[in-house]
């Protein structure tokens, strides 16, 4: 069966090793395509190719669907403009291919909005003290509210990735700390009555728990949650029953099929609260898999053939787990 995975992060290099690790019996065949002549997941791809730069959106849909049917593409698995794909699936699905996705074109892109999430999730799990921020005067009146109540604040685009515009939020004659800003300086940098819709939230100072999981239409089926270490890069692959339970409303509520990413970060008390959902593979899933329970691969297996009957291994948890660096040969170009 013919995989294709498209222009995706870095981190697919993980997903397609740890598919071809679960696939024994061969049964797929995986393609890598990218804009970069030399990019990391090729070297885990039976097959790869270079994507065209430049194209609109519209036109981008439309090479993918060329590509596929050229390539005999059986299962498409889009990151790269993933949710206009999933909204002309039926486009790829009347050629006879499979577009794998975590949620349906309408909910698909409002999971990466942190403050959307949060207000669907309000009272189902615990959530941070948070203040949509669209105009930046707000911002001194809701900071001096949070302060009150006695939280250490921060603040970050609703829509971001990588931690990319967060900041701690610190009083000018406080201790200057690792992505701290003061309220001034952030509004020197966002002149005018309008701004990217932030969140300006509690500031969670504990461990953040990083919980990988598998949903079939919004059902739970299995998850590993990972303790990041405060002090090393190391985390523990966690008992942590009651975040497994958040992530499953999290699934239920979003009808969530698939592999997804769920964070959770403890306030000032060692209660994890939810800081996001990503649709997506998160980098650190090959330390999640080293309890026993194989996610990208398991994930590809429920997507093609539905998860009733799909063995589950119950994972190995207790486990400290690190990443080290590897050397890769990349095909040629």
């Amino acid at each position: 069966m013919r995989v294709w995975f498209n222009r995706h992060f870095e981190l697919v290099y993980r997903v397609l090793r740890l598919i071809r690790e679960g696939d024994v019996e061969q049964r797929f065949t995986l393609i890598c395509t990218h804009k970069h002549r030399y990019f990391v997941g090729y070297a885990a791809a039976h097959e790869h190719a270079r994507e065209p730069e430049g194209l609109s959106t519209p036109d981008y849909v439309q090479w993918c669907l060329e590509f596929a049917v050229d390539q005999r593409v059986e299962v498409f698995h889009p990151a790269h403009e993933a949710n206009a794909i999933v909204a002309a699936r039926a486009q790829f699905e009347a050629r006879g291919i499979r577009v794998i996705s975590v949620a349906d074109a309408p909910t698909l892109p409002r999971l990466h909005n942190k403050a959307w999430v949060y207000h669907k999730m309000a009272g189902r799990v615990p959530l941070a003290a948070s203040t949509l921020i669209r105009d930046p005067r707000d911002l001194p009146a809701a900071l001096e509210q949070l302060w009150s109540q006695g939280f250490q604040a921060c603040i970050k685009p609703t829509v971001s990735i990588y931690g990319k515009g967060f900041y701690r939020l610190m009083p000018p004659e406080g201790q200057r700390r690792r992505r701290s800003i003061t309220p001034q300086a952030w509004l020197a940098r966002h002149p005018g009555r309008r701004c990217a819709s932030q969140m300006l939230l509690e500031y969670l100072p504990g461990h953040e728990f990083s919980v990988d999981c598998l949903g079939d239409a919004g059902r739970f089926v299995t998850g590993v949650v990972r303790k990041k270490s405060l002090t090393t890069p190391t985390q523990l692959l966690d008992r942590a029953p009651g975040l497994l339970t958040h992530a499953a409303s999290l699934l239920e509520r979003f009808r969530i099929s698939g592999l997804v990413n769920i964070q959770f970060k403890e306030d000032q008390h060692g209660e994890p609260k939810l800081l996001e959902i990503n649709p997506r593979a998160s980098g650190g899933v090959a330390m999640s898999c080293l309890s026993g329970v194989n996610l990208p691969y398991l994930a590809l297996c429920g997507a093609v053939d539905g998860y009733a009957g799909l063995p589950i291994p119950t994972p190995r948890l207790g486990l400290r787990v690190t990443e080290v660096g590897m050397a890769v040969v990349l095909p040629h170009g």
